[in-house]
């Protein structure tokens, strides 16, 4: 697996820290095996907990039967009658309890919780308690969910549903010349993190309630669980460890886990741990919605947009918790990137009885942009038009308005990145080598695109809801020089947050990166900097950061004036601080002074929206983000006309993602990013059997692995978002929001099928060939009879 490490720049200023390769901050400890994750965490006679589940995906509990034949005075117990709050999580929707008390919504639905001094004891105790049950029918699958959606809607029950509309679209339907309509789907993705979820909670002697390990946003569990604890804000200490990996599994669902440990814990008086094995952990947590998406889209004879219809359905699985949010991004990048007048998108999340689904990297989005890149490109054989002929008579470009209507007129890379990846691909040449499923060719040759955007923070005016705050903090490191702490609540999993913001630190200070680290976050230390998630932390926190870092570069620029340069004006400067007449002092001199004779400094700054944004909730009508990051690839794929193997040979693929801060760590998101597509599109299958998921380990999930990986030509073009410096824009989830449509649009050029379902197994290649071979000597026989006649 390869890379370019090329970075085209546009309007680039001069940084010292940002867009420099520095090293990882967290690399140290983690090649040196000193990383502490969840289940190395230390907590002297911690126990071991354990949930009991449901046995079955609907129906309501009657009771749960205790085996008199064990000893129950050597573990403890948790049922809803011992939850001192509220027996809710409080998230959207409020309708999840943490242990059922009477309807069961999903297979394996905590009904009580056990707690032993050591896993083999919690897990008997677990064993013999018996749930009794009323079972009712269940409603199972996506496809379930839309047929009732397209026959009898009142046996579903919509969760939450919104609507974005701009223009007439009844009249552009009437008066266009082409009307093409497909439908899209996808099923369910799990995150697969390297660490599977874990947590452990004590309480403290004043009844204070300290949580630490796996998480992705500190402060979702501390408000959340105080509700359920009742315990003060004040008095719930969160704090992250070491994160194997996140991709939005553990955003909402630590909460959970975080209350059963918090819950047991508080019976036992003891530290309790629980940590999920890989089975437990793929059986029980959250997963990417599963998606059905129609389009239906009005087309000139030049082949120019006129109008567009989207249905987009989620299935939300047994509860609210993000699902209302991960549709309202879906349904916010359903049109996203190219011109059209006339719009009509009706997003629906509907519940069945499965798990509750929830954030996983792009939410929202993946489904959608997997859905109108391959309608794209159905739309210009429609029109007799190649696939990027037609995306660059469309696409959205500086000037132009997106379906909510905003104005683009601020860092739209977006003809950079379509024309660049245009280019490195050579994709119109290649696309005349192309199989169409030739019988005489060895092996099917296929080149697909896709071209998109992805909103950068949170939707309209949520930023400003927020508040994020940071706070930068000037005190003595272990080795007892002076330097410069991080405090804010964006997490680390692997994806550089860590480094990337002690860039924007050193950078806002104009102090050295080794002068810089950023211990994990602690909620009675770091203010909330909102959670890790929505591409928001390099352009949202990042911004903040670099803020606080002027705030404090200000403080010691008048601190040196005033005490040691007899008040001339003083600069702070690649860690000099130099005065007018001439003098210097370092940084690590200046900042000792300061220590000894003030103690430590902390300084706190936000971020802050452009004051012209504007957005209505209800309508869904302005700004839907501050900026968007725009992407482009191109997928070569080979098929195996045989077996049906596809093979993804090269991926070539340029993004706009603002100021590069990290291009190293960039990068890196990048290559994750789209293997974990890759996956989605061809691999990844998860189905519903008996209520719950069919491929429950990892050997029966499959996801790609080196062998699997292909070439990868990549690049950016920089076009910095101007009202947040440094300037950058989300990363994290582009990736994984065109490869999918790429490789689909790729396979309909190799083996001259279309594919309107991932994802694209051998099995669904065959079954399609199959489908297509049949169609055909249909319509071969009629054309026979026809001439006969």
């Amino acid at each position: 697996m390869s890379a370019t490490d090329h970075v085209t720049a546009s309007g680039r200023s001069s940084f010292n820290v940002v867009g420099k390769g520095v090293p990882r901050l967290d690399a140290a400890d983690k090649v040196r095996g000193l990383a502490q994750y969840a289940d190395d965490l230390p907590f002297p006679n911690a126990w071991h907990g354990r949930v009991v589940r449901s046995p079955v995906s609907h129906g309501r509990l009657q009771g749960l039967r205790f085996d008199p034949d064990f000893d129950w005075s050597r573990v403890v117990v948790v049922t809803p009658d011992d939850i001192p709050g509220e027996n809710v999580v409080d998230m959207p929707g409020r309708d999840m309890p943490f242990l059922v008390h009477d309807e069961i919504q999903y297979k394996g639905e905590p009904v009580a919780l056990v707690a032993a001094p050591t896993k083999r004891l919690a897990n008997e105790a677990a064993a013999a308690i018996t749930v009794e049950v009323e079972e009712w029918p269940a409603l199972s699958t996506l496809d379930e969910v839309i047929q009732h959606y397209k026959g009898d809607r009142e046996n579903l029950d919509e969760l939450a549903s919104q609507t974005i509309r701009k223009g007439d679209v009844e009249t552009a339907f009437a008066q266009a010349d082409h009307v093409v309509e497909s439908e899209y789907w996808c099923g369910h993705q799990e995150q697969l993190y390297i660490e599977p979820q874990g947590m452990v909670a004590q309480v403290d002697d004043d009844g204070g309630v300290f949580v630490q390990g796996s998480m992705q946003c500190p402060y979702y569990i501390n408000p959340e669980l105080c509700v359920t604890l009742d315990v003060p804000r004040e008095k719930l200490r969160v704090k992250q460890s070491a994160v194997g990996g996140g991709f939005g599994g553990k955003e909402e669902y630590p909460t959970l886990i975080a209350g059963y440990c918090g819950l047991l814990a508080i019976k036992s008086r003891r530290p309790v741990k629980i940590v999920f094995d890989r089975h437990e952990d793929i059986l029980y947590t959250t997963k990417r919605h599963p998606a059905w998406v129609r389009y239906q889209t009005g087309l000139s004879k030049d082949g120019e947009i006129t109008a567009m219809r989207v249905d987009y359905v989620l299935d939300g699985g047994a509860y609210t918790t993000l699902s209302p949010v991960v549709m309202h991004r879906g349904i916010l990048h359903a049109a996203m990137g190219y011109r059209c007048d006339n719009v009509a998108i009706d997003g629906r999340v509907f519940r069945s009885n499965t798990f509750p689904n929830g954030a996983f990297r792009g939410f929202g989005a993946p489904q959608a942009i997997w859905g109108l890149e391959s309608h794209i490109d159905e739309l210009a054989e429609r029109c007799g038009m190649r696939p990027h002929e037609f995306r660059l008579k469309n696409f959205l470009r500086d000037g132009d308005t997106t379906p909510t209507k905003q104005l683009l007129n601020d860092s739209v890379g977006s003809e950079a990145v379509l024309t660049d990846t245009l280019d490195r691909s050579t994709f119109a040449k290649k696309l005349d080598r192309c199989s169409h499923g030739d019988p005489d060719q060895a092996r099917w040759y296929g080149i697909g695109l896709s071209f998109f955007a992805h909103g950068s923070g949170f939707t309209g005016d949520g930023e400003a809801k927020l508040q994020t705050r940071v706070a930068l903090e000037l005190d003595r490191f272990d080795d007892g020089r002076p330097g410069v702490h991080v405090r804010a609540s964006s997490t680390e999993m692997g994806q550089g947050t860590f480094t990337i913001l002690a860039q924007a630190a050193a950078e806002g200070i104009s102090i050295g990166y080794d002068r810089v680290d950023y211990p994990y976050p602690d909620t009675s230390l770091v203010p909330d900097s909102g959670p890790t998630v929505a591409s928001r932390t390099a352009m949202v926190v990042g911004n903040a950061v670099y803020n606080a870092g002027g705030k404090m570069k200000a403080a010691l620029e008048d601190h040196v004036a005033r005490e040691l340069a007899d008040g001339q004006r003083v600069v702070l400067d690649d860690s000099r601080f130099r005065s007018d007449d001439g003098r210097v002092w370092s940084f690590e001199e200046v900042a000792e002074g300061y220590l000894d004779d003030a103690g430590p400094m902390r300084v706190e700054d936000g971020f802050r929206l452009p004051p012209d944004m504007r957005w209505n909730q209800e309508t869904f009508e302005g700004d839907a983000y501050p900026s968007y990051s725009w992407g482009c690839n191109v997928a070569e794929v080979e098929v195996d006309p045989l077996t049906y193997e596809v093979d993804v040979k090269r991926v070539t693929a340029v993004f706009d993602i603002g100021r590069v801060m990290n291009p190293i760590t960039a990068k890196g998101q990048l290559e994750g990013g789209l293997v974990q597509a890759l996956g989605y599109a061809i691999m990844e299958k998860m189905g519903i059997q008996d209520g719950r998921y069919d491929a429950d380990r990892m050997q029966t999930y499959v996801i790609p692995t080196m062998v699997d990986c292909p070439e990868f030509d990549l690049d950016f073009v920089e076009f910095p978002y101007e009202a947040a410096n440094p300037g950058a824009k989300g990363v994290g989830e582009l990736p994984m929001d065109g490869l999918a449509p790429a490789i689909a649009n790729a396979l309909k050029q190799a083996t001259g099928v279309r594919f309107h379902r991932i994802p694209i197994t051998p099995e669904a290649i065959f079954e399609a060939m199959q489908n297509g071979s049949q169609a055909e000597d249909g319509m071969r026989a009629v054309l026979e009879t026809a001439e006969d006649g």
